[in-house]
């Protein structure tokens, strides 16, 4: 039985809606062996998702536990101990119980090669009173007379939940006009982008080669052009995108401008970027898992602080660099390494 949280929450400036939460286990390995027994040297089981791992990077930056709200849907064993581990974090949440139990996610990390592997379970179909409480809930926060300053929608939607159900509640909050919509999720978001009611959507190169129906960008430069487009299509006021170590982009719809974001290559001056020696010993192991989630926390809590969404960005790519810096657990990062490398990206015009 979950020990669900009442929904009269304290009136937290960002509504997250992470329905596809995850228990991750993350594994270290000296070298992995398909098709053999691979014992792990290290372990760490913690919270996973994407809109999970938001909170968790938010609370890193921000430092106060009553600037996220968590709207999740959890069940069986994985869910309590998701549940617990939030409440060791002094995350705050709101689940809304399933019948179903929620996905694991394993990442395993080969200090050999450097590389990274995600297993990543099934999510099972929920029940639809599920669906229709996580619906009912979201409404409730969203047009309550003191509304949340910004509703972030993370992650992909587990079976069960329709994306027209999340169009609703983005349109909710849209209407309400003192809602920031800020979306980190592709699959499945058609009828979200149909409402014109998002604001800033921050996705990789991938995924926005998915939603223009481009096999690739020959030309770096294509992808500021098809972000453009996006925005224009669906009115979207930013658009943001990530493409790993390389260079990032964002469109500004407001001001017809778009920018190119450039993080430095931490591994050519480690040291200066961990702030002390770094180990000479071995193969260095960075772990991207959470690093894109890391980047949209530390955005959306700048944006709605009043800076400008270029400014925000960068910010969130210095964070998810930084936090590629902590092997284990993720979305973990530490300031002065963000503040390191925040002071030398370099933004230009395009």
């Amino acid at each position: 039985m979950f020990s669900t949280q009442q929904r009269h929450h304290r009136s937290n400036p960002i509504l997250c809606l992470a329905p596809n939460a995850a228990y991750q286990t993350t594994l270290l390995f000296d070298q992995v062996s398909l098709g053999q027994v691979n014992r792990a040297t290290k372990q760490t089981n913690s919270l996973g998702g994407k809109g999970q791992n938001f909170a968790i990077a938010s609370l890193g930056f921000t430092g106060a536990s009553d600037r996220v709200t968590l709207l999740q849907i959890l069940g069986g064993s994985t869910g309590t101990q998701i549940e617990a581990l939030e409440r060791q974090q002094n995350i705050d949440f709101i689940t809304i119980p399933t019948s179903q139990q929620t996905r694991t996610c394993t990442t395993c990390l080969d200090t050999s090669t450097g590389s990274m592997t995600e297993l990543v379970g099934m999510s099972e179909a929920m029940d639809p009173a599920a669906a229709t409480e996580f619906e009912t809930v979201a409404l409730e926060l969203v047009r309550s007379s003191h509304p949340p300053r910004a509703l972030a929608l993370c992650g992909t939607f587990p079976p069960g939940l329709c994306p027209e159900l999340v169009a609703r509640i983005i349109g909710a909050a849209r209407s309400s006009k003192d809602t920031m919509v800020f979306v980190d999720a592709v699959k499945d978001m058609q009828p979200t982008l149909a409402t014109g009611g998002v604001d800033v959507l921050k996705i990789n190169s991938s995924e926005l080669a998915y939603l223009s129906s481009a096999r690739q960008f020959t030309k770096p430069e294509d992808a500021a052009r098809a972000a453009a487009a996006l925005a224009n299509r669906f009115s979207i006021g930013v658009v943001a995108v990530t493409d790993g170590p390389s260079a990032a982009y964002l469109v500004d719809a407001k001001s017809s401008t778009s920018y190119k974001l450039c993080v430095p290559d931490m591994l050519m001056d480690l040291d200066y970027y961990l702030g002390k020696p770094s180990d000479k010993c071995g193969q260095l192991v960075l772990n991207p898992l959470g690093a894109g989630d890391t980047c949209s926390a530390v955005m959306l809590n700048s944006l709605i602080d009043g800076t400008p969404a270029v400014d925000a960005f960068a910010l969130g790519l210095a964070a998810a660099s930084a936090s590629c810096l902590v092997l284990m657990p993720n979305c973990i990062f530490d300031l002065s390494a963000m503040q390191r490398i925040h002071s030398r990206i370099a933004i230009t015009t395009i």
